[in-house]
């Protein structure tokens, strides 16, 4: 077994800032399929998701030198990922028409995470009903959509997804909790709307 497998991001990087750069190759295989994920959730198509992960570790390799070991690798990768996800996003913006997100203010009231993540995105997770939860998503605002991306598809940890978001961890936690709360009531509303036209056609054919 390659050495490499077993030892921790920390480790790994500060040994490329010291010029074994083939160790790279082990942080690039640890991350790359969920940064394609996410970036493919946030642009909506895999070949610019590739073009953007490609991006992201040609930019991560790069700037080695001016990585802070104060803060945690895969955060910093990540906050990498979103930049090049937006540069890219503007680049397609000036070419092709391309829905915008919105931007809100998150609500700073308190619920029930656990009730929250009871949890719609984790049965669509399991179930594979990939082209749902991405509909799902899009119907979210961007900061929740984001943040549910990287809670759900890059396992973060909620201190991290402030970091990577550049918000309090306070504010992380709201937009997880009001996102999964949203993506519940849609999916309630779909089923009503559902059981809807499932009554109107058996009116019809009686």
């Amino acid at each position: 077994m390659d050495e490499r497998t077993t030892q921790s991001d920390a480790v790994l990087i500060e040994r490329v800032r010291a010029g074994e750069t083939d160790c790279f190759t082990e942080l690039v295989r640890r991350y790359q399929s969920a940064l394609t994920r996410v970036a493919r959730s946030r642009l909506g198509r895999a070949d610019w998701a590739e073009d953007v992960v490609q991006e992201t570790f040609l930019s991560a390799f790069k700037s080695c030198s001016s990585y802070d070991p104060r803060f945690q690798f895969r955060t910093w990768l990540w906050t990498i990922l979103f930049n090049q996800c937006h540069s890219h996003y503007q680049r397609r913006l000036r070419s092709v028409p391309i829905e915008r997100w919105p931007e809100e203010c998150e609500p700073a009231a308190e619920a029930n995470h656990e009730q929250a993540s009871g949890s719609p995105l984790k049965q669509l997770l399991a179930k594979e009903r990939t082209e749902q939860l991405e509909d799902l998503l899009l119907q979210l605002s961007a900061v929740q959509a984001d943040a549910l991306r990287l809670r759900f598809f890059g396992n973060l940890k909620f201190h991290e997804i402030a970091e990577t978001m550049q918000c309090s961890l306070n504010t992380a936690k709201c937009r997880v909790r009001w996102g999964l709360m949203r993506m519940a009531e849609l999916l309630r509303n779909a089923g009503a709307a559902d059981s809807a036209r499932r009554d109107l056609d058996q009116e019809r054919e009686a």
